[in-house]
């Protein structure tokens, strides 16, 4: 995401903190995310969120309007994110011992191309448009378990963000921390290092969480 802002803002021939620019964008999607999920608004896709987000900040920050074009254009990158050097081959170790779904906030319209993408195999995408709520509405978590056709003690709720958690735990599901040191790009950004609660899991990788889900089955 941070080198698509770069690029972008390059050719225009503009000089911004690019990684600053990028979390403060995500900062934005989330905190509408949670307000979406703690109320009773209509339910809108996360790429409109994202999209409206990314204007607004362009303005701010970059002190431009995006044209409509530009600005879907660069909404773009949530469709091309490099995952994590464990990922694929982890969810891929994962997949022989249980079923993996998302239980994301995406977009449909950018989960499916995200996963094309990196080359995973998702046994269902889930989550908040399945669903039609977001995280923490408990919905997105027991209609995403429901559409797996299993209960919540059956299923595994696997993140790096220990709130996403304390949810996912509050409505029966099984938890994983996965620690990520640089989820923010650097030290001392907001990052987790240390589980905060006794979670059923907890791992610095998914071929590691993989192989304790393994020994517990």
């Amino acid at each position: 995401m941070t080198e698509a802002v770069e690029l972008y803002v390059a050719s225009k021939g503009i000089t911004v903190d690019a990684p600053e620019f990028a979390r403060q964008w995500r900062a934005a999607y989330a905190l509408e995310t949670a307000r979406r999920g703690s109320s009773h608004q209509p339910f809108i896709p996360l790429a409109t969120i994202t999209l409206e987000a990314l204007k607004v900040l362009a303005n701010a920050r970059l002190s431009m309007k995006l044209t409509d074009e530009e600005a879907e254009r660069l909404n773009g990158v949530w469709r091309q994110l490099r995952p994590w050097p464990d990922t694929v081959e982890g969810l891929s170790a994962l997949r022989l011992i249980a079923s993996c779904a998302t239980c994301s906030n995406g977009s449909y319209v950018d989960m499916a191309p995200l996963a094309e993408h990196l080359g995973i195999a998702w046994d269902a995408v889930l989550g908040s448009e399945a669903s039609g709520f977001y995280k923490p509405h408990p919905q997105t978590y027991l209609l995403s378990v429901e559409a797996l056709a299993i209960k919540p003690s059956e299923c595994v709720m696997v993140a790096a963000h220990q709130k996403d958690l304390v949810h996912a735990r509050s409505h029966g599901l099984l938890t994983a921390f996965i620690k990520r040191p640089d989820e923010f790009g650097g030290v001392g950004l907001g990052e987790e290092l240390e589980p905060t609660s006794d979670w059923d899991f907890v791992a610095s990788s998914l071929l590691e969480l993989a192989e304790l889900v393994r020994k517990r089955v």
